[in-house]
């Protein structure tokens, strides 16, 4: 899924939490941590965008495996419980980024690497960038924040 959906939908998810902005922080961090670096180096060099996986660097696919597997992701909040003796619950919002991006990649463009670095099992999903997926999915977060404001409107009304 792309970016700004990620956002949208981790920020509905959590938005009565009072950590609805570490939430998702954490919930676009996968990609941002896979594509920003490469995204602002195009931006700076003004290098056109391409799909051709040729010209995207190793490095992409690196960071994209550790941030996309939730076997990377598992151990981390394992991690992290043990240390402060809690769930981060703000963290929780990386699984939720990488479980929507199961069924919204394919194997043609980064398949989410579910189980990196032990198996490279993947699903090939919807492409999240197919015309008809993004005119579904944001017409869904279209609904969905109606439903979240108009639930605050009638609760700040009373």
């Amino acid at each position: 899924m792309d970016v700004f959906a990620h956002a949208f939908w981790t920020y509905a998810i959590f938005h009565k939490k009072r950590y609805r902005w570490p939430a998702t922080l954490f919930g676009v961090l996968p990609d941002i941590i896979s594509f920003g670096p490469f995204f602002l180096y195009m931006i700076i060099t003004r290098t056109p965008f391409n799909r051709n996986s040729e010209a995207i660097p190793d490095y992409i696919y690196q960071s994209y495996n550790i941030t996309h597997s939730l076997l990377i992701f598992s151990v981390t909040v394992l991690v992290f419980y043990l240390i402060i003796r809690s769930i981060p619950w703000p963290l929780l919002a990386w699984g939720i980024h990488i479980i929507i991006d199961i069924p919204t990649h394919t194997r043609e463009f980064f398949p989410t690497p579910i189980l990196w670095p032990i198996s490279d099992i993947n699903v090939s999903g919807i492409s999240w960038g197919t015309p008809w997926f993004m005119i579904v999915n944001y017409s869904a977060l279209v609904i969905v924040y109606g439903i979240i404001i108009y639930k605050y409107k009638k609760r700040n009304k009373n």
